[in-house]
């Protein structure tokens, strides 16, 4: 059974409507599938319309017995054929705490889905947007890591961090876990998720899946419903993106061989099959374009009606030619990986990424450490840690409410810290360096010079 969970720190990105039809695509391709919700919010279950108030057993009872009599088998809901889900509800909340100074508990997971192993060719595990026990049980029980990342400009930020933290934990772990990115919610109709698109593969080239997951609004539909899409909309695009998705982890071994932030490139050949799929793949998007142009996402989130004109037709044929001239682009990268001589490429400005570390993170001042952080949806935000006697300490929000900021006059030395973000504590997403604690959590680090 190959085991693949879904990470993220960040929210929105669309994780588990990811996982969810994952699962589903994988399971209409004749592959036996098991679902696994480890986040205690319980959305696979919202999101396949299993009743909350019938979900009797959950995740929770396996990973807090694992010596008792129930199995996976035992609290698993079948969606359809050849796929099945273990659920979650807001208990498993409390299992870190359960759990304790207990030894072993890093690894329940792990133990449970070994004992169905032989009843599935496919394990999804939705993690909860926090690094804990429930993520490292992922990891434990994983051989396989994939980040949805949302093609939008905060996306960016932390990425790399994200996958360093991923790097720190498969050492805690002691074992090889293979690490891809998956770009979600792409809107081919805007230059920021294009521009977002290419910074993805400029920096993370040999992480970055072939596959991408448009912005559709038929899967935002399905899970209103209660539907995986291959149920709701076969035909819709969100289909043919996630049965992309289930082939390329189905297909044969990938071009590039990972291994967490290092990549041995193999060399790929080309063909005129690849163009003449590139060329296919840009004409389905077109026409998909025109299909679904009546509804377009506003900057909330929301959608709107839009009327089509000669002059939005004529901005849509634009952007084709920007996703043509990208894909061209795509093309020179891979000859250039096949020895073909290519011409040089002219330096390119400040990156998007690095216009964001100027924004968020830890930088020492000269009248202090200066923490900053971006938590959209956060009502309040504190810091705790060696240098205030681990008692939180409000961070000032700043106009947008987005921001939280405090400056620290810290004396030399290293320091460890935490932030809590709505009464809940956690470790600085925007700090790679990080430690574990007694706790089984990890603990941000700053080295004041």
């Amino acid at each position: 059974m190959r085991t693949i969970a879904l990470i993220n720190q960040k929210g929105g990105c669309g994780k588990t409507t990811s996982s969810i039809n994952l699962a589903a695509c994988l399971a209409h391709m004749g592959q036996r599938t098991l679902l696994v919700d480890m986040d205690p919010q319980g959305h696979c279950a919202v999101g396949l319309a299993v009743p909350d108030q019938q979900v009797e057993k959950s995740i929770y009872d396996i990973l807090r017995s694992p010596g008792g009599t129930n199995t996976v088998k035992d609290i698993t809901w079948q969606i359809a054929a050849n796929f099945d889900l273990a659920p979650s509800n807001i208990s498993l909340a409390a299992l870190e705490s359960e759990l304790h100074g207990i030894p072993g508990r890093q690894d329940r997971l792990s133990d449970a889905l070994a004992r169905v192993a032989a009843d599935y060719d496919f394990c999804i595990i939705d993690c909860p947007p926090n690094v804990g026990l429930l993520t490292f049980n992922a990891m434990r029980a994983s051989t396989e890591v994939v980040i949805p990342v949302e093609t939008g400009y905060f996306s960016l930020h932390g990425l790399s961090k994200q996958v360093e933290l991923l790097e720190q934990l498969r050492k805690q772990c002691r074992q090889e876990i293979r690490v891809r990115i998956l770009a979600t919610l792409y809107d081919i109709r805007t230059k920021l998720a294009r521009e977002v698109l290419a910074e993805l593969r400029e920096q993370f080239g040999e992480l970055l899946m072939e596959s991408a997951i448009n912005f559709n609004t038929k899967l935002k539909e399905a899970a209103s419903f209660g539907q995986p899409i291959t149920e709701y909309d076969p035909a819709s695009k969100g289909f043919k993106d996630f049965q992309k998705l289930a082939r390329e982890l189905m297909g044969p071994a990938p071009r590039l061989t990972l291994d967490l932030g290092r990549a041995v490139a193999e060399p790929i050949s080309l063909s005129s099959e690849d163009a003449i799929e590139a060329a296919r793949e840009t004409v389905e998007e077109t026409l998909e374009i025109v299909k679904e142009g009546i509804e377009m996402p506003d900057p909330f989130g929301e959608t709107q009606p839009v009327r089509r004109s000669q002059r939005g037709i004529a901005q849509e044929i634009r952007m084709q030619a920007d996703n043509l001239s990208r894909r061209a682009d795509d093309v020179k990268a891979t000859a250039a990986q096949s020895g073909i001589p290519v011409a040089p490429v002219a330096a390119k400005p400040l990156s998007t990424q690095q216009k964001i570390e100027e924004f968020y993170g830890v930088r020492q001042l000269p009248e202090g450490i200066l923490f900053v952080a971006h938590f959209p949806s956060a009502k309040t935000v504190g810091i705790a840690g060696d240098f205030n006697n681990w008692t939180p300490q409000h961070m000032d929000a700043s106009v947008d409410a987005d921001t939280f900021r405090t400056l620290m006059p810290l004396k030399s030395g290293r320091y460890r810290y935490r932030l809590v973000v709505d009464g809940r504590w956690q470790a600085d997403p925007h700090n790679v360096y990080a430690e574990p604690n007694p706790f089984g959590e990890l603990d941000s680090v700053v080295e004041v010079l």
